[in-house]
């Protein structure tokens, strides 16, 4: 098992309400809904998915996408794999997107030129995570900028 996570559910719980942070919020969901993407993050140690939809109607009142925990139909136009301590790191703000896919730590696919429109929506959405684990009570999890 990796540094963060306890096992899938631990990631899923996290990832899950970080998402919905997200997907909630009023400055940067409706930002990502104009993507009309379907992104899935393929997460290893612990194994697991999760995807995005911005393309279809929310599911849900106040939401500008809809996020899918675990293995899931819609066929994404992006997809990037990576381990979950990666991932962990990256949304703290302490992974650059673009070295870690040259250095072989992130594989992509799909419409990547779509992706990386997304690129300048990714750094406010490094408060989120941290905001998230601690409302979770998960501050042990906070990585702090060394």
């Amino acid at each position: 098992m990796g540094q963060y996570y306890t096992d899938i559910n631990h990631l899923y719980e996290i990832y899950g309400y970080f998402m919905e942070k997200i997907l909630t919020d009023p400055k940067v969901g409706p930002k990502l809904a104009q993507s009309k993407l379907i992104i899935k993050w393929i997460y290893t140690d612990p194994d697991g998915e999760i995807t995005i939809d911005l393309r279809n109607p929310p599911q849900k009142e106040g939401w500008f996408g809809t996020v899918y925990i675990g293995p899931c139909p819609l066929q994404e136009d992006v997809w990037s794999k990576q381990s979950a301590d990666h991932s962990h790191r990256f949304w703290h703000g302490l992974e650059n997107p673009v070295a870690s896919v040259t250095r072989g730590k992130v594989k992509q696919g799909g419409k990547i030129t779509a992706m990386l429109k997304l690129l300048p929506l990714v750094r406010p959405m490094f408060a989120f995570f941290p905001s998230a684990l601690k409302d979770l009570g998960y501050e042990n999890l906070i990585v702090e900028r060394k």
